[in-house]
């Protein structure tokens, strides 16, 4: 089944005329760190993919540009090993682009001189416990699963399984749980159910593992595990307009409704639900990710559901791409009808006089409030990628990094 493209008309010219404005303003707030998330790399992977809508080669030497300056960035700014903001995703890109055809790139010498150095942090990071997809243990472990035939590979995704089986916390129930940093600044620690942070990401990158057959004994004990422990975390429906809150229930003060977003809440619980219960034969844990993933589509109000800008992390075009991956693979019309209404109000959220191609990036006032920024995951560059998997027949592979593919 191929990618399908099914906007109605009305929405074409200005999704097209949107994604020229956002590559007319990409170069225009260059971000410092070069990382994948919210650097250099991110703009170079949707200036790789306008290149190739638009056949404008002049965006494939400025993709190339921005590469060369996150792999070799100026003196002092050597980047880290982790995921979201270093090389780990850096160099998942470049493998990325190279193997999508999208770029002519030597990345051969780049992989070997990264390959220990990243094996390195990432077990370092899991023996720790920081296990965070974003800035711990799982973010090398994808860019370790672009190629799962490799047998070094293999080994390392073994080690990280074996240290992940070692540094569960087992209940009397057979639940498993992971402790990790809920708020650094106020030093509290608990258990984070979240996509961007917590165990759906572990289901996810511990579901790849397993369908790669590394560890596969191991990987099901885990994610039976898991599933026990998120199993206790549901929402009772009468009550709230959630499945699931943020945090577990018991690091949690006072038990509210989790946002709607990619990065938070009932859409990456409900994926994992989706890609593990698939690899668990007889549990119904596939039906009850649909089942999530239904109810949450129905979900409709920016305001109540904190949609308060339009990027992909916690923000209106995240929740576009997410429905319309779940419309390509399912064909159920409700994801189709959930993803135009969260693309019509991503276009619509475009009104900042002051903003790049009219967007800017919402924060918490204690944290800079409304800000331009051109990244992957909270920026344009993001949305663009976002608006051109609507218009295009080509499939956004480059979601896999988010997991969502």
């Amino acid at each position: 089944m191929g990618w399908k493209v099914f906007l109605p008309d009305r929405y074409i010219k200005p999704v097209e005329n949107k994604v020229h404005e956002i590559a007319g303003s990409v170069a225009s707030c260059l971000p410092d760190e070069g990382g994948m998330m919210g650097g250099k790399a991110g703009l170079a992977c949707f200036c790789a993919y306008y290149a190739d809508w638009t056949g404008d080669q002049t965006f494939n030497g400025l993709a190339a540009d921005l590469i060369e300056k996150a792999i070799n960035p100026a003196a002092g700014r050597f980047p880290a090993y982790k995921y979201s903001d270093g090389l780990s995703g850096v160099a998942w890109l470049i493998h990325h682009l190279s193997s999508t055809g999208l770029m002519n790139l030597d990345a051969a010498s780049i992989f070997d001189e990264l390959d220990q150095h990243l094996y390195q942090f990432m077990m370092t990071e899991i023996k720790s416990g920081h296990y965070d997809f974003l800035h711990g243990a799982l973010g090398p472990a994808l860019y370790f699963l672009r190629q799962p035939k490799n047998e070094k590979y293999r080994a390392y995704l073994s080690e990280l399984v074996s240290e992940l089986e070692r540094t569960a916390e087992n209940e009397p129930d057979g639940s498993l749980k992971w402790l990790s940093v809920l708020d650094a600044e106020n030093n509290k620690t608990g258990y984070n159910l979240s996509l961007s942070h917590g165990f759906a990401s572990i289901i996810i990158v511990v579901s790849m593992i397993m369908k790669e057959d590394i560890m596969k004994e191991t990987c099901e004990r885990l994610l039976q595990g898991s599933f026990r422990y998120m199993e206790k975390q549901k929402l009772n429906s009468g009550e709230y307009i959630s499945s699931f809150p943020s945090w577990a229930l018991e690091s949690t003060d006072e038990v509210v409704d989790s946002r709607m977003a990619w990065c938070y809440g009932d859409l990456g619980i409900g994926l994992a639900y989706l890609k593990a219960g698939c690899l668990l034969p007889g549990s119904s844990y596939q039906q009850d990710g649909l089942d999530i993933l239904k109810k949450s589509s129905l979900r409709r109000d920016p305001a109540e559901n904190r949609v308060f800008d339009a990027g992909i992390c916690h923000g209106a075009s995240g929740l576009a791409l997410f429905y319309n991956t779940l419309s390509q693979t399912t064909e159920q019309k409700v994801y189709e009808d959930a993803a135009l209404h969260w693309l019509d109000v991503c276009l619509n959220m475009a009104f900042h006089k002051d903003g790049l191609a009219g967007y800017k990036s919402w924060h918490h006032p204690d944290y800079g409030g409304w800000e331009n920024d051109a990244g992957l995951l909270e920026g344009i560059a993001g949305i663009g990628l976002v608006l051109m998997s609507f218009i295009s027949a080509k499939e956004p592979a480059w979601a896999q990094s988010l997991l969502l593919i």
